[in-house]
């Protein structure tokens, strides 16, 4: 589950090499909305040549929708990857409902067979941009074992926010509820990865502080970025401390020994844990990237 995600537009070459060399754990090259449409076919190629090259960090290709654009070009930019190495996937963007999922599914698989691989190694976020993919998200992360996680293009003044008609403050109480639906579809439909969307303002680093804070409250394990700038405060924010990492730690061993001995429920630091209490400390540390 990858805490940052840094969007690297597919028109400029130079950053698609230097966001490799960040601190962000993932990357975004970006075919959609910071490409303009007389660039598509040269950000499709800029992309190309850098797969080929090979990459330095696992990397999502957000492609242009099926309804609205050359998708299936954007994803034959994958074949320039050898073996798909670093590649983890595409984000579709405006996903609407779950035959948009069906669609991107199909073309993956023509992917993957004429590069001779294994169905299914491609992996599919969904960024939710609208009212209806959200009221539709538990069916969209249901549609295809592809769907890695979900994700809520939660902008201050992005096509989500526009679509709604809410203003954004700090508190971010327009976005409450979106938020919240999204984490408890996403968790219906056994997601664990749930990814708050960018931040615009780059200079006003406390609001996006508080902005992060909310969306870990709410359940969300990581953030898109714009800018390298944003993200080691991402990483602050959405990264487990120390304690909380040797917390889990203590509490699993708690657990197997108690396990070990035919105990469904043991005491750990003065409190009752049980499977649920498991599962948390393993996100825990999967957040922290310990197996």
């Amino acid at each position: 589950m990858y805490r940052t995600l840094l969007f690297a537009p597919g028109s400029r070459p130079e950053l698609l090499v230097k966001s490799q060399l960040g601190e962000a754990d993932a990357l975004i090259f970006d075919l959609e909305d910071s490409v303009t449409q007389a660039a598509k076919a040269q950000a499709r190629q800029n992309i190309g040549e850098v797969l080929a090259g090979g990459l330095k960090k696992p990397m999502f290709l957000r492609i242009n929708h099926p309804a609205s654009g050359d998708y299936l070009s954007d994803l034959q930019v994958l074949v320039h990857a050898k073996g798909l190495q670093n590649v983890a996937g595409v984000i579709l963007p405006k996903a609407q409902d779950a035959q948009d999922i069906r669609h991107i599914d199909d073309a993956l698989s023509n992917v993957e067979t004429n590069m001779g691989l294994e169905n299914g190694i491609l992996r599919v976020l969904p960024l939710i941009e609208t009212c209806e993919g959200l009221r539709n998200t538990y069916e969209i992360a249901k549609a295809s074992i592809r769907v890695c996680g979900m994700s809520l293009a939660s902008a201050e003044q992005g096509d989500f926010m526009v679509d709604l008609g809410g203003h954004w403050t700090p508190r971010s109480l327009a976005l409450m509820y979106p938020r919240s639906k999204m984490v408890v579809d996403a968790r219906a439909a056994g997601l664990q990865w749930v990814v708050d969307g960018v931040f615009m303002n780059l200079k006003d680093l406390d609001a996006l502080r508080q902005e992060c804070l909310i969306a870990k409250e709410l359940g969300f394990v990581g953030k898109m970025a714009i800018h390298p700038s944003q993200v080691s405060l991402m990483h602050e924010v959405f990264s487990p401390s120390v304690a909380e990492i040797e917390f889990a730690k203590g509490l699993l061993v708690a657990y197997r020994e108690g396990e070990a001995r035919g105990v469904g429920a043991v005491t750990y630091q003065g409190m009752m844990v049980d499977y649920a209490n498991v599962r948390l400390a393993q996100r825990t540390l999967s957040l922290a990237g310990i197996p």
